[in-house]
């Protein structure tokens, strides 16, 4: 408990500094919004992105507009920040959408591998359909829509080149399409928040990861994990959302400043991030010599598309009640 206690004041204490410095006085005006992420202190997001904001905001607001940030799941487990920020248990909150893909069948979409190679595309098409999207966020204020990845599959002992080499594997995967994908060449995927992953590898309960590179050094992986694949499979979505409620109690002047911070260009500093990130983790460990790159030619990758195509075709029909193949054409379409 006390140790919880400390990363909170930890995560905190950039915004509080901010409004300190501009000698603000608390006031019966002065709110402070709970931001709940199941992901710990040291998250490259949260040091390069959400601390910075927490900041601008204290200091825009002259301090009268704080927030905390709740890290490493003091609010609740990643898999439950929608619903813990929906509910109002934490005014604003950063997770997945694959944690929960059921709740999410639109923007899911934008898993499939040919919708976007990079996580600056990915966001920008994910802002560019949000009227096609919107309604998975029905309750909840939207702040960012960004994405991680790509995926890639990381292995500890066996190099993955194609398809049959992964038959057998047990593989931890982000969400449903992403192991609907593996499943049907013959991998057994294993769902867990990446928290869990190293301790998996670790004991041999699972092989492998599906996930971006830039999770190498926050979560430790170049400990355990030898081989990084090239295939990729496709972004992963990533959401920041504020409670409905909570926006609509504030200021004018503090929802201008929520508005000006956020969006398209506030998702963008995240997606950001996860590029530069990806690159260059698995370039440190590569040159450390620790980390080897498994390269496919372009006829295995051919092998690759072939082989999760029922996959990915599945996962479009199955989507009942919302017109999946008009929103996913509108992905692949847009800048």
């Amino acid at each position: 408990m006390q140790h919880g206690l400390r990363q909170v004041v930890r995560a905190s204490c950039v915004a509080a500094a901010a409004a300190l410095a501009l000698g603000a006085i608390p006031n019966a005006s002065a709110v402070e919004l709970r931001f709940a992420t199941g992901f710990p202190s040291n998250h490259i997001v949260q040091k390069n992105v959400f601390e910075p904001w927490a900041a601008d905001v204290a200091k825009r607001s002259n301090g009268t507009l704080t927030i905390r940030i709740y890290p490493g799941g003091a609010l609740g487990p990643a898999p439950a920040t929608y619903q813990r920020v929906k509910t109002g248990v934490a005014d604003m909150g950063y997770s997945l959408q694959g944690f929960t893909s059921d709740q999410f069948p639109r923007t899911l979409l934008a898993e499939m591998p040919d919708v976007a190679q990079n996580n600056i595309t990915a966001t920008r098409k994910l802002w560019s359909v949000f009227d096609l999207i919107k309604d998975d966020y029905q309750g909840v204020k939207v702040l960012a829509l960004f994405s991680t990845g790509p995926n890639v599959l990381s292995t500890r002992e066996k190099q993955v080149r194609v398809p049959d080499d992964i038959k057998g594997m047990r593989i931890r995967v982000p969400s449903k399409l992403v192991g609907d994908m593996l499943r049907s060449i013959g991998a057994s995927p294993v769902f867990m928040t990446i928290t869990d992953v190293y301790n998996a590898v670790q004991t041999g309960v699972i092989e492998g990861v599906a996930t971006g590179t830039s999770a190498i050094r926050g979560f430790k992986f170049g400990e355990v994990l030898k081989y990084y694949g090239e295939y990729e499979f496709g972004v992963s979505p990533q959401f920041v959302v504020m409670n409905q409620a909570s926006y609509d109690k504030l200021s004018a002047e503090h929802k201008k400043i929520i508005d000006e911070t956020t969006g398209l260009e506030f998702s963008l500093k995240g997606a950001t991030v996860y590029d530069k990130e990806a690159v260059d983790q698995l370039d440190e460990e590569i040159k450390r010599g620790r980390g080897h790159l498994v390269k496919v030619t372009p006829e295995q990758r051919k092998l690759w598309d072939a082989a999760i195509r029922p996959a990915l075709d599945k996962a479009v029909a199955e989507r009942k009640g919302i017109d999946a193949a008009r929103i996913l054409d509108a992905m692949r379409k847009a800048k």
